[in-house]
């Protein structure tokens, strides 16, 4: 291949970029947030624009969007913060001993253990909402940035050409179209979740159900993992209630957790991102313990970036073309 400036500039470029991103970790993951959030909604971008435009198009799609976040806080704001309230007091103050007698020495304290790590991941999950919602700043400028990407439709193809070596533009669109997917397949797994575990919690009489359900969706992220502990910790709130209603949130998250497990999981990660639940909870315990939550959060668009490269550059020979379907 003969090599001339244009490619030793990219290199360079393609170079820089990745020093910035070690050095920008916080800005590089509120971009890459921006660019997940555009491709969740290109279809329904793509839909308005067919019919009135890609710029009224685009406007449109992010104006329903902002009404459904707003107008979803301010119906749910005021049970919510109050719920949380109790929330944090109940598993502070638990009284495990009184709920179930006879439980001392070494059985107490891997008790309190456990109480005490489910009560740091719930006020991780709480404290990190509540810093979203306090970054006003960050959270506007990656909504404009995601608002900037959708008003152009070539923008990967453009960005590839930037980039050194053949095939990027393949690449970049095959990694753009799941990531769409997996982020309106994951938005689908949190709502039924919270709303299918919120309404049993409610039905049985746990306290604060709907601060437990919001946080087992937003946890829902790690599939399986974020579900349990927050039915577990729902489980040790319950006993205050008795064994009974302790038993049925145990229940009724096994049901939802079959439920998900026999038709939601797999229709994400097999049949629409090609890849086995256990890669994928892998690359997100990676992305929580490398950049924190919000690692965890965009470990999985992470993952299908780099095995998309891989699957292009070393799995496929260079001289078949073609585009790996989503």
């Amino acid at each position: 291949m003969k090599l001339d400036q244009a490619f030793f500039l990219r290199v360079a470029l393609f170079l820089f970029l990745l020093w910035a991103t070690t050095r920008l970790t916080d800005l590089f993951l509120w971009v890459f947030l921006a660019f997940t959030l555009a491709a969740a909604v290109e279809p329904v971008t793509a839909f308005f624009a067919r019919r009135v435009g890609r710029g009224l198009g685009v406007s449109l799609t992010y104006l329903g969007l902002l009404a459904v976040v707003v107008l979803g806080v301010w119906v749910s704001a005021p049970v919510l913060v109050a719920q949380f309230q109790k929330l944090y007091i109940a598993v502070r103050e638990l009284p495990m001993q009184d709920v179930i007698p006879g439980l001392s020495g070494a059985g107490q304290n891997v008790l309190d253990s456990v109480l005490g790590s489910l009560a740091s991941g719930a006020r991780t999950a709480s404290s990190y909402l509540l810093r979203v919602v306090g970054n006003v700043a960050d959270a506007a400028l990656a909504l404009v940035l995601a608002v900037m990407v959708s008003l152009e439709p070539h923008l990967v193809s453009r960005l590839a050409s930037y980039l050194p070596g053949e095939r990027w533009t393949e690449v970049l669109q095959t990694t753009w179209a799941r990531m769409g997917l997996w982020a309106r397949a994951q938005l689908a797994v949190a709502l039924s979740f919270a709303l299918l575990f919120g309404l049993w919690l409610t039905i049985i009489g746990t306290p604060t159900p709907w601060a437990l359900a919001v946080l087992g969706g937003v946890l829902e992220v790690m599939p399986f993992v974020g579900g349990a502990t927050i039915a577990l910790l729902a489980t040790l709130i319950s006993l205050s209630k008795g064994l009974t209603v302790a038993g049925l949130v145990l229940v009724g998250y096994a049901a939802i957790a079959l439920l998900q497990g026999k038709l939601l999981i797999p229709l994400i990660y097999g049949r629409i991102l090609g890849y086995h639940p256990a890669t994928v909870l892998l690359a997100i315990f990676v992305g929580g313990k490398l950049f924190g939550f919000l690692g965890i959060f965009l470990a999985v668009p992470g993952f299908i970036l780099v095995a998309s490269l891989y699957r292009f550059w070393f799995q496929r020979p260079r001289e078949e073309p073609g585009v790996l379907e989503p």
